[in-house]
This record gives structure tokens, C-alpha cells and sequence, in this order.
């Protein structure tokens, strides 16, 4: 495999951790919160890191000398993974609340 592939694949792997990451803190704030203000944070958090995401990538796919479809598959991916790690997580996270009696969430 050549390491241009290699780093491609990894770079965009690598943004799409991080992009998981706030996902999953940004669920954590959510679930403390009530539900007007879970739906905000749930919903505005979506957008704001899907326009970072896609500003990033724009960046790193216009100025820097990258294995564009190394890069591209790498993060997209990692991004379904994450995606599917943060559903499962929000869900089981909240059906702990409720079963505990926090009607908060």
C-alpha cells in the first residue's frame, strides 16, 4: 500500500474520530438537560458539526496534496461508525434515565 493511500485514509479517519467525539460529549451535555434544551443541543450541535466537517474536508481536499479517495472512504467510514457508536449510546444512556425515574430526559 503506498503511504500516500495510507495517510489519506488516516487523515480522514482521524476527522471523523474527532467529529465523533464532540458528537458523544455534545449527547452527554444533551441528556442533563430538559428536553426543549436536549432537542437544541441535539439538533444545533448536528448542524454546527456537520458545517465544520464539511469545511474541513472542503479545506484539506482543495489545498493539501492528499489521496483523495483514500481520504474520502477513511473518514467516511470511521463517520458511519461513530455515527452508529453515538445512536446506541444516546439511546441506552436514556433509557437508563427513564427507567430510573428522570423524566428530565
Amino acid at each position: 500500500m503506498s503511504d500516500g493511500i495510507l495517510t489519506g485514509a488516516l487523515v480522514g479517519a482521524g476527522l471523523a474520530v474527532a467529529y465523533s467525539a464532540v458528537a458523544y460529549l455534545l449527547g452527554r451535555v444533551a441528556l442533563r438537560s430538559s428536553r426543549q434544551t436536549f432537542m437544541v443541543i441535539v439538533m444545533g450541535g448536528m448542524v454546527a458539526r456537520m458545517l465544520v466537517a464539511l469545511f474541513i474536508l472542503t479545506l484539506i481536499l482543495v489545498f493539501v496534496p492528499i489521496h483523495t479517495v483514500a481520504f474520502l472512504l477513511g473518514f467516511f467510514v470511521v463517520f458511519m461508525i461513530g455515527m452508529t457508536i453515538e445512536i446506541v449510546t444516546l439511546h441506552r444512556q436514556q433509557q437508563t434515565l427513564v427507567r430510573e425515574g428522570d423524566t428530565a430526559a
